[in-house]
């Protein structure tokens, strides 16, 4: 039986993810055999036990401590092992060490790895691909962000170990630019497109928040009404680092919906990071910002804001932004769902990823930077959506074909490189 092992990704917690594992899934079945297992070595491995059914996907963990203790030493210990060719030891080793070495392929679903000023994370990215390198897995690194690399230990890590991946896929030309001044007779990198473009709502293989889209129903009412539905995804990642400016995110959020709500358009309020089970936890969980916003709006303005939670899953988040007319999002995968809807979307964000993607479909006109969101004008772009919704979503989608087939190298790629290791 042919396996692929995935690392870097979860299904619970960040939904954006899960929307990158589970597109990965589905597309490699589809493209490389329906009969593939996979191995996936998550931060949360009995959450995403629990949500994933299908027990052709195994889940190992992922933590940093697990990585360091277990699965980097059990593997040179594997490889070691198989110079003098001792199976029955190696059969003695941990499962995931096992696993990942009957494996054809890693892929490495990481959104951001190598990057400049993120030189505390150096040894994670190294440490979530080396296992593999040790045990002569292919390593491919599906679309992300790398560089720049002018630091000199990330420069020397990505100079030792970036050359040892089978492939690496750039997510923005930004990106691009950064390897190629590296590695600039290289070949083993080329641009491609988020591996989310490509989602289909057919690939979920979470299971669902029970009465998590219950909500869908008054937003009906309120579009039957004669209101605009306005869907808004806030970031804690944008709220933390808001904090950290000296200014409140949250009630930022609140003033946007209270302005909406006045103007006649109703609210999909909705999270893109779901830990329904943790609510004290707000790593990779949007749900108790999305609570203060909602517990600190006033009664007129919750009439009309629908407040979706519970740990939704991507198919579910995917929905609400197909309910909504536009949407105005601080998540990267948020963007990514709305683009691959045809949705018009707003932006507020803090990185050149999202302008870098809005760029594709000629919307990066509606790419706001986080400081700079004075509610007046976040609420005058959001009425410029709507004005402009037909023509913005016509051309959002005459964009998208070129956007899909960018994404589907890296699908193409460990296809073939899969069958060429099943023959």
């Amino acid at each position: 039986m042919t396996s692929v092992s995935i690392i870097a990704a979860t299904f619970y917690g960040n939904r954006g993810a899960e929307g990158m594992l589970s597109t990965t899934i589905g597309m490699l079945r589809r493209h490389a055999g329906e009969d593939l297992t996979f191995n996936v070595f998550t931060y949360y491995p009995e959450r995403d036990r629990e949500l994933v059914a299908d027990q052709r996907v195994s889940m190992y963990s992922s933590t940093p401590a697990y990585l360091v203790a277990v699965l980097f030493p059990f593997a040179l210990l594997y490889r070691f092992l198989g110079f003098f060719r001792l199976r029955p030891l190696q059969r003695m080793l941990p499962k995931s060490v096992q696993a990942l070495a009957a494996s054809s392929m890693l892929v490495c679903l990481a959104g951001v790895s190598f990057v400049g000023g993120r030189t505390k994370f150096i040894p994670f990215n190294i440490a979530t691909i080396l296992p593999a390198m040790v045990l002569g897995v292919p390593v491919v690194k599906f679309a992300q962000a790398l560089g720049p690399f002018n630091e000199p230990l990330n420069r020397l890590a990505a100079k030792i170990f970036l050359p040892w991946c089978n492939h690496v896929f750039t997510r923005g030309e930004k990106t691009q630019a950064h390897m190629k001044e590296v590695f600039p007779n290289k070949t083993f990198y080329e641009r491609a497109d988020d591996c989310a473009f490509l989602f289909e709502k057919s690939f979920c293989i979470s299971a669902p928040a029970p009465g998590g889209l219950d909500g869908l129903a008054t937003l009906d009412q309120h579009r039957a009404a004669g209101r605009t539905i306005v869907g808004v995804c806030p970031s804690i990642v944008v709220a933390l680092r808001a904090k950290a400016s000296g200014w409140d995110y949250a009630a930022l959020m609140r003033d946007l919906l209270s302005g909406l709500v006045a103007k006649g358009y109703a609210v999909a309020l909705f999270p893109n990071a779901t830990r329904g089970e943790d609510m004290d936890k707000t790593h990779n969980n949007d749900l108790p910002l999305l609570l203060e916003i909602y517990e600190g709006l006033d009664a007129e303005t919750r009439k009309y804001c629908v407040s979706f939670s519970g740990s939704l899953n991507i198919a579910q988040i995917h929905q609400i932004i197909e309910a909504s007319d536009v949407v105005a999002v601080s998540r990267f995968h948020a963007m990514v769902g709305a683009l691959a809807a045809g949705t018009p979307v707003m932006v507020i964000g803090w990185s050149h990823k999202y302008l870098e993607v809005m760029q594709r479909f000629q919307q990066e006109d509606m790419v706001l930077d986080y400081k700079r969101g004075e509610i007046g004008v976040v609420v005058g772009r959001i009425e410029q959506l709507v004005a402009e919704k037909a023509s913005r979503k016509a051309t959002i989608t005459a964009s998208f074909p070129a956007v899909q087939a960018l994404s589907m190298r890296q699908i193409e790629y460990s296809a073939k490189l899969v069958k060429g290791r099943r023959a």
